[in-house]
């Protein structure tokens, strides 16, 4: 193929050397690649629509290893729609805890409530009708219709994209005009070409999960190495050119804990706003206090677009918080995020120190 090795893309041409041709041929070879090399995962055990979106919703930006833990577990809690609908918002943020963007699990519940509500509990199979899900986008849609339904429903994702454009040659950068049309137009054409729907899109993932990597791909075990033209061209650690990253926004807190016993003071953050509806330590202004508090430290946390700081103090005894109560922070009902463990954590430390110091003394 000539045209990769010394011709520009030009983005406005999908048939320009064949692309249209090349994703056909890739849809074959990756379903043929595809049953001997996928992982091993809970999800993939057995298949249902159901089964399909929770496991969409909890991959969306935490790790394959770390779902692969939590799914079943989950799934038992929670085996339908109806069953997550009835449970509640606040059950699912509690069987949520510790895994993040708890978002997420709200929009799950709102997609339970309405799978119920006018689809008779019955997840849709068809894309566009999931679509309609609250927190169910056009790749989200794809991925259900396709891989757990077998639909010809195409899908993009940053694995998608990454193939898509190593094999294609197209060295534009993410986020650039034209650029996301042209590649769901591409996986429309990988999909169609599929005999089976569902193992050529979930291939295509799997393909550059584990062989087409945004850094040192690999290219001598790819099956799509053939035909390549970011590998033809010598390009594949160029294509496609890293997005460019927003600086993180900081946000700073102070936050008072107060024990009685064993039990610590919890309240449950607003309906809107950063980790909203879960448990968390009252921030410092909620207190009504007459002696200062003591600083026991910082905690930090960063996610994908904030840099978040906590100053955590130590409240005297008989301090009081509206709407706040008294949790054991060990609960496994309580949903917690990941920083407010942090935070009681370093709680726990503090308060075996003031233990051990008042034994000693």
């Amino acid at each position: 193929m000539r045209w990769c090795l010394n011709d520009r893309y030009d983005p406005t041409m999908s048939t320009v050397g064949g692309h249209d041709e090349r994703l056909a041929w890739a849809a074959g070879e990756i379903s043929r690649w595809f049953p001997a090399a996928a992982r091993d995962l809970p999800w993939r055990r057995v298949r249902t629509p159901w089964r399909a979106l929770v496991s969409e919703f909890m991959l969306q930006q935490t790790q394959v290893s770390r779902v692969a833990e939590r799914f079943e577990p989950f799934l038992t809690v929670f085996p339908s729609p109806k069953s997550m609908a009835e449970a509640g918002e606040d059950a699912v943020l509690a069987k949520w805890s510790g895994m993040g963007y708890y978002r997420r699990a709200r929009l799950l519940h709102a997609a339970a409530v309405s799978i119920v509500e006018h689809h008779g509990g019955v997840v849709p199979e068809d894309a566009a009708t999931l679509e309609s899900l609250p927190g169910v986008g056009r790749y989200t849609a794809g991925a259900i219709a396709s891989i757990a339904c077998g639909q010809a429903a195409p899908i993009v994702d940053g694995n998608v994209d990454r193939v898509f454009a190593r094999v294609t040659g197209d060295a534009s950068i993410p986020g650039a005009k034209g650029r996301e049309a042209r590649r769901w137009q591409q996986a429309g054409v990988f999909v169609d070409a599929a005999d089976l729907p569902e193992v050529a899109n979930e291939g295509l993932m799997e393909l550059g999960a584990l062989v087409c990597h945004p850094k040192a791909a690999q290219c001598l075990i790819c099956p799509l190495a053939a035909r390549c033209c970011a590998l033809q061209a010598g390009k594949v650690g160029e294509i496609p050119p890293p997005k460019p990253r927003p600086k993180k926004k900081l946000i700073e807190m102070q936050v008072g804990v107060a024990w009685r016993g064993k039990k610590l003071l919890l309240s449950r953050r607003p309906d809107t706003g950063l980790f909203a509806k879960t448990m968390f330590p009252p921030e410092i202004h909620a207190f009504s206090m007459a002696d200062e508090p003591r600083s026991i430290g910082e905690v930090r946390h960063q996610t994908t677009h904030r840099d978040i700081r906590v100053h955590v103090l130590l409240v005297p005894n008989g301090s009081k918080a509206p709407k706040a109560a008294w949790k054991h922070p060990d609960d496994p009902e309580l949903a917690l995020t990941s920083l407010a463990s942090k935070i009681i954590a370093l709680a726990k430390r503090a308060q075996e120190d003031e233990s051990g110091e008042t034994e000693s003394s």
